[in-house]
């Protein structure tokens, strides 16, 4: 699970491990104390090389987490408000942002469509007023998946049994 943290990115670029990440009082799903697990790579757009971010684990229902800068959605690299200009520009120009790659520009008007497609049905309205009456409704408007924003905050998947041991 992704937990948001309010942190600059270039800050962690800087200090890199030795970023001073502050701790969550306890795990989102079961409550419990978290133990710092290591470091994953990001990638950002505003940076040219990968960050260090910090992970967590929970000892109770075994699951991990990580911290992330807010004011990104999970799985994207650029900004939501880079996500929503971009959007915004594309739906009342017609053309994409000139700040941004066009080919992941592309990829979010084309998931936006498919995403407002399936959820909201036939829309008259303009596509950035789908962009944000899916937001309204929970959803991240330019993903892959139909899934609610951070929906790994329920029970984990699976219970944790003990197996027979094998005696040969």
């Amino acid at each position: 699970m992704v937990l948001s943290v309010e942190v600059n990115v270039n800050e962690i670029a800087r200090l890199g491990k030795d970023f001073p990440w502050v701790k969550p009082s306890g795990c989102p799903r079961c409550g419990q104390a978290l133990w710092w697990h290591g470091f994953v790579l990001a990638y950002f757009s505003c940076l040219l090389e990968p960050v260090l971010l910090r992970r967590l684990r929970c000892s109770c229902c075994r699951s991990v987490h990580r911290l992330k800068p807010a004011g990104y959605w999970r799985r994207f690299r650029s900004t939501i408000s880079e996500i929503t200009q971009s959007v915004a520009c594309r739906s009342e120009s017609g053309r994409w942002c000139r700040a941004l790659p066009r080919t992941r520009q592309r990829q979010w008007w084309l998931r936006l469509k498919r995403m407002a497609g399936a959820v909201l049905g036939l829309f008259r309205d303009s596509v950035f007023e789908a962009f944000g009456a899916l937001l309204d409704q929970g959803f991240i408007p330019v993903s892959l998946c139909f899934q609610r924003d951070n929906s790994g905050a329920g029970p984990p998947p699976y219970r944790s049994v003990s197996l027979p041991s094998i005696s040969r």
